[in-house]
C-alpha cells in the first residue's frame, strides 16, 4: 500500500512539473484538453531538440570564443593607459622656424611654395602642379629631408616638462618615448611600442586612483589608449583632445580602464578562432616594425605598405627603421598627392581587413574632460 501512495505522489509531482516546466511546448505533453495528434507532435519536437543540443555538445568545432570582462577581484594590479603627446601642427609657427634654420632653400621660393615645403615637414598639405613638380626643377634632390624634420618639429624638451606620478616628480623625457605616427614622431608615456626599456606604471590598492601630472610647453594632440597601442588616425576620436597652450591653463582628464584577462587556454586557440592577437604575434607583413602587436600599428603598416606601392617610398617623416626607404622631394609630393586623393574619395573600408584586436587590450573611458 505504501509503495502505491509513493508512486502516486511521484506521479503527482511529475505531472505538475510538466504542466509548470519552463519548457518550451513541454506543457502541451501534459494538457489532457489537447488532441492526441498536438501532444505527439510536441513529443517529436521535443526528442528532436534533445538531440541537436547533444549532436552541438560532441561536435565542439572550437570557432567560437567569448570574451567577458571581470571586475569582481578589486586587488587586481591594473596598468595605467598610455598617454601620447603629439605636436599640434601650425604652418605659421614651423614656418618661421624652418625659414630661421634653412634660409637657403625657403627664400627663393615664392609664399605659398614656402608653406607648401612647411606642410610636408608634417606629412600633411595638397600642391599644385607647379609646387609638386618633380626633384631638380624648384627643389634640389640631395635635400636632407629627414635631418629638416627633426629640427623643426618640436623636441621632447619643446613639449612637455614638470611631470609626476602619484605626486613624484620623474624625469619627463625619460619616460615620454618617441613612437611613430602618420605624422610624425610622438611622445609617449607607458609604451609598449618604443625599442628599448617598456617598464609599465601600475595601479593597485596601495597606490590608489593614480594621477599623471605634467606642464605642457606647446600646442599638442593629447590622447590615452592602452600601453601597446599607438596614436593613429585609427584611434577613436573620443580619446584624443587638442589642448592650446595659450587659452586653456589647466585641463583635466578623468577616465576609468578595465584590463582585460584572458584563461591561458586561450593562447592554445588558433589566431583565427580567437580572432585576436597577443603582443608577441606581430605579423609578418612588410613594414610593421613595431616591437608589440596592436590594432593600430597593424593598420599603420598596411598604410605604408599601400603608400609604399603607390609611390616606391615612405616619407621621412615616419619611423627611423624605415630609414633606406626614406622619399626625396618627387616621392613626398607623390605622397601627399596620393593621401589628398584618398581623403576626397573617402577611405577604403576594407583597408587593413587582416588586423585583428588585441587579446589584451584595454577599456578606456573618458568619464570627464574639463579645461
Amino acid at each position: 500500500m505504501r509503495g502505491a501512495e509513493v508512486a502516486e505522489r511521484f506521479k503527482k509531482r511529475f505531472i505538475f512539473f510538466g504542466r509548470n516546466s519552463g519548457i518550451h511546448g513541454l506543457h502541451y505533453l501534459f494538457d489532457a484538453n489537447r488532441s492526441l495528434l498536438v501532444r505527439m507532435f510536441w513529443l517529436l519536437t521535443l526528442i528532436a531538440s534533445v538531440c541537436c543540443l547533444c549532436l552541438l555538445l560532441e561536435h565542439d568545432k572550437g570557432d567560437e570564443v567569448n570574451f567577458t570582462i571581470d571586475t569582481l577581484y578589486l586587488n587586481w594590479t591594473t596598468t595605467f593607459p598610455g598617454v601620447t603627446l603629439c605636436e599640434q601642427h601650425s604652418t605659421k609657427i614651423a614656418l618661421r622656424k624652418f625659414t630661421a634654420l634653412y634660409p637657403d632653400l625657403l627664400n627663393p621660393l615664392n609664399y605659398d611654395h614656402r608653406r607648401y615645403l612647411t606642410d610636408l615637414l608634417f606629412a600633411r598639405g595638397e600642391c599644385s602642379n607647379a609646387q609638386c613638380a618633380p626633384c631638380g626643377q624648384t627643389v634640389a634632390c640631395d635635400v636632407p629631408w629627414r635631418t629638416i624634420i627633426e629640427r623643426v618639429h618640436k623636441t621632447c624638451q619643446e613639449m612637455v616638462a614638470d611631470c609626476s606620478y602619484n605626486g613624484v616628480e620623474f624625469p619627463c623625457c625619460e619616460y615620454f618615448r618617441l613612437v611613430d605616427s602618420e605624422h610624425g614622431p610622438c611622445f609617449s608615456f607607458n609604451t609598449l611600442q618604443h625599442k628599448g626599456d617598456n617598464s609599465l606604471f601600475v595601479v593597485n590598492m596601495t597606490t590608489g586612483p593614480a594621477v599623471l601630472m605634467f606642464r605642457l610647453l606647446s600646442n599638442a594632440e593629447i590622447s590615452i589608449h592602452s600601453p601597446e597601442e599607438l596614436s593613429t588616425n585609427n584611434l577613436d576620436g573620443k580619446l584624443k583632445q587638442i589642448v592650446h597652450t595659450y587659452s586653456e591653463n589647466q585641463v583635466g582628464f578623468l577616465f576609468s580602464v578595465v584590463e582585460m584577462e584572458n584563461d591561458d587556454q586561450l593562447r592554445m586557440k588558433d589566431v583565427n578562432e580567437r580572432q585576436c592577437r597577443y603582443l608577441h604575434e606581430v605579423p609578418e607583413v612588410p613594414f610593421h616594425t613595431y616591437p608589440v602587436y596592436s590594432y593600430g600599428a597593424c593598420r599603420l603598416a598596411y598604410s605604408t605598405k599601400e603608400f609604399y606601392q603607390q609611390c616606391g617610398c615612405i616619407h621621412p617623416v615616419r619611423d627611423l627603421t624605415y630609414e633606406k626607404f626614406y622619399c626625396n622631394y618627387s616621392g613626398m609630393n607623390c605622397w601627399n598627392t596620393y593621401d589628398a586623393h584618398k581623403i576626397k574619395v573617402g577611405e577604403d573600408i576594407n583597408a587593413g581587413d587582416d588586423c585583428l584586436p588585441s587579446c589584451v587590450e584595454s577599456e578606456l573611458k573618458i568619464l570627464h574632460y574639463t579645461k
